[in-house]
């Protein structure tokens, strides 16, 4: 028994040995923040054909990455501060583009938007301040 796991292992080992993973660096590190930041930003479901999208998730991420940004002040070469600061620029420009626009497609559905609280795209508070603003422009 041991050793038909010990075969199963090894085929996991050699699959995984098969599979050139990228540099662990820097940029790496920072690019890779930066896919999960536009993924929570909003990507079409497969399934329904809908975009969905976590606004809070995204937020989350683009905070991480500022305190990154704050904690490596002085000890990045310039390359990789220049990088960290034009995908923050990106990211706060494409934040702010699909808030306006979630809450355009809220305004445009009011009566459909309780189901999307469901995707995630706000907090609480969030939701809360939208509602009275909204309420307010009436």
């Amino acid at each position: 028994m041991a050793e038909e796991k010990t075969n199963g292992e090894n085929q996991n080992v050699e699959q995984e040995q098969e599979f050139e993973l990228p540099p662990v660096t820097f940029e790496n590190f920072i690019l890779g923040l930066y896919n999960t930041a536009l993924i929570h930003m909003g990507h079409q479901d497969p399934e329904s054909g809908e975009i969905v999208g976590n606004l809070q998730l995204a937020r989350h991420t683009i905070d991480t990455m500022v305190m990154i940004q704050e904690k490596t002040k002085g000890n990045t070469t310039a390359p990789e501060s220049n990088l960290l600061e034009n995908i923050l620029y990106e990211l706060r420009m494409n934040y702010l583009r699909v808030a306006k626009s979630f809450e355009e497609a809220k305004k445009e559905k009011p009566a459909e938007s309780k189901p999307e609280d469901s995707e995630g795209t706000g907090s609480e508070s969030e939701k809360n301040d939208t509602e009275k603003k909204a309420e307010e422009e009436k």
